[in-house]
């Protein structure tokens, strides 16, 4: 059964600055049920500007960065109640997702698994602590349907699909370790779905109006997922609408 978050602690969204990081922010700031702190990179935190009930920190995501982040919520003293990484990329300039073998380019191979699967491990490893004293967090990392090889049916997007794969073997381990260092955390591998930002804009032309989600319905749907998944030492692989995903 899931399991209410914890009242103390502090809400942490990584990246933002993103539309569904944004979205997070602004609905958990309205709730106020905890001190929430906004993430992001120093050229794009005014978008995350101090509200009231919202916090921030910039983070250019080295390794320096998430230390000192680290030492900031380890001072807080209240412990993460919940936690979610919005950061990921699915192409950018002189790169696009491969559709065949002889599009492949290391380099932009190397972009896309440094900020899909590496970052959001980077992360929860510079985190561990503080989620090890942390009374009963949920965390969440973005990962993507399109990463399920049981669900592979189209070939394509090779580096994308693969981070999301790899990303997903990675959590599953942290997991296993998160299980015995705090049993009553909670992990979970989300998709998004297709949600109304610049990531999704180029391929929103053969995505149903009913099914793409604005920024805000996102946040809702994850919030939801995340409270509801129930605490059971596994990690959960899990669409936004609570199903669940085939490895």
């Amino acid at each position: 059964m899931s399991e209410e978050t914890d009242p103390r602690g502090i809400d942490v969204v990584i990246g933002a600055a993103s539309g569904i990081g944004g979205a997070l922010v602004q609905r958990w700031r309205e709730d106020r049920q905890r001190p929430v702190l906004a993430v992001a990179r120093p050229e794009s935190i005014a978008q995350s500007s101090e509200r009231e009930g919202v916090l921030t920190h910039t983070c250019d995501y080295s390794d320096e960065a998430l230390e000192s982040l680290a030492e900031r919520l380890m001072s807080e003293g209240g412990g993460i109640a919940r936690l979610v990484i919005c950061n990921g990329v699915l192409q950018g300039e002189g790169y696009r997702p491969e559709r065949a073998l002889s599009q492949l380019n290391v380099d932009a191979m190397r972009r896309v698994f440094e900020v899909n699967t590496f970052l959001p491990m980077r992360v929860l490893a510079a985190l561990s602590p503080t989620l090890k004293r942390s009374s009963a967090p949920r965390i969440a990392a973005l990962s993507a349907r399109v990463g399920s090889i049981g669900d592979n049916r189209l070939g394509g997007w090779y580096s994308y699909r693969a981070s999301k794969s790899a990303l997903n073997m990675m959590l599953k381990c942290a997991a296993q370790e998160l299980k015995r260092l705090n049993p009553r955390a909670k992990l979970i591998a989300y998709h998004p779905g297709t949600v109304d930002t610049p990531l999704s804009k180029p391929f929103q032309s053969s995505v149903q109006e009913s099914t793409l989600l604005s920024a805000t319905r996102a946040a809702v749907a994850l919030d939801r997922v995340l409270r509801e998944a129930p605490v059971d030492g596994e990690l959960s692989y899990l669409d936004w609408r609570g199903d669940t995903i085939p490895w």
